[in-house]
């Protein structure tokens, strides 16, 4: 905070001194000084109105995820670096469902792909196994932030109001390839859950060993 105040101290002197130095070429020391406070008090607006820089500090964790994360092996360094890395991965997914709904194209392809579910559930899915991190390092480091880039330039293209058949053509192309992507990201996220649902199929079995072992037997 004191920083914010000697940097804000510092801007509105020196546009008090461009001020007086300006009113001092009419050499008089009254309109210099006049300019001169002018300057500054317009210096001290424009600091009051100066948006405050977003705060990058996480919430509070939970306490029961604090245990989910214990109970996966994370150290709190770990703990700090994951719930980091998960914060700027949901802004990002966020800007992503949002761009899906801004463009007609790019709606059309989570329609056809079920991309905005498909991101959320893999980020669920990380969420619940926060030690697999590295498994999902593709998806967290290269896919979500390629996508974005490219949905961001496909929505900027889109809105020229003069477009050529080569501006199509690299629209086309930069469709092609997101839906390309989506369907990279489904695979991999199938194979990220993949323990999961042999887990459930296993469990599946065994219950219905317990429900009719005899019945069980004969599909065997």
């Amino acid at each position: 905070m004191a920083t914010s105040k000697r940097i804000r101290i510092w801007r509105i002197i020196l546009w008090a001194a461009m001020g007086a130095a300006i009113g001092a070429l009419s050499g008089r020391w009254v309109i210099a000084l006049s300019i001169g406070v002018v300057f500054a008090f317009a210096r001290y607006i424009g600091e009051l109105s100066r948006p405050k820089p977003k705060s990058t500090s996480l919430p509070s964790l939970d306490p029961k995820m604090a245990e989910h994360y214990a109970a996966s092996g994370l150290s709190d360094e770990e703990i700090k670096l994951f719930r980091k890395t998960m914060a700027d991965l949901a802004e990002q997914i966020r800007t992503i469902e949002a761009l899906t709904k801004e463009v007609p194209k790019l709606r059309a392809l989570t329609l056809n792909t079920d991309l905005v579910d498909l991101l959320h559930a893999y980020f669920e899915a990380l969420v619940q196994a926060p030690q697999r991190l590295t498994d999902a390092g593709t998806f967290v480091y290269q896919q979500v932030p390629n996508l974005l880039d490219l949905m961001q330039k496909y929505a900027q293209i889109t809105h020229h109001e003069v477009k050529t058949a080569d501006t199509y053509e690299t629209l086309d192309k930069a469709f092609s390839t997101m839906t390309s992507m989506a369907g990279k990201i489904k695979s991999d996220y199938q194979a990220f859950i993949k323990d999961d649902l042999d887990d459930l199929d296993s469990d599946v079995r065994l219950a219905k060993k317990h429900l009719d072992p005899d019945k069980v037997h004969e599909t065997e």
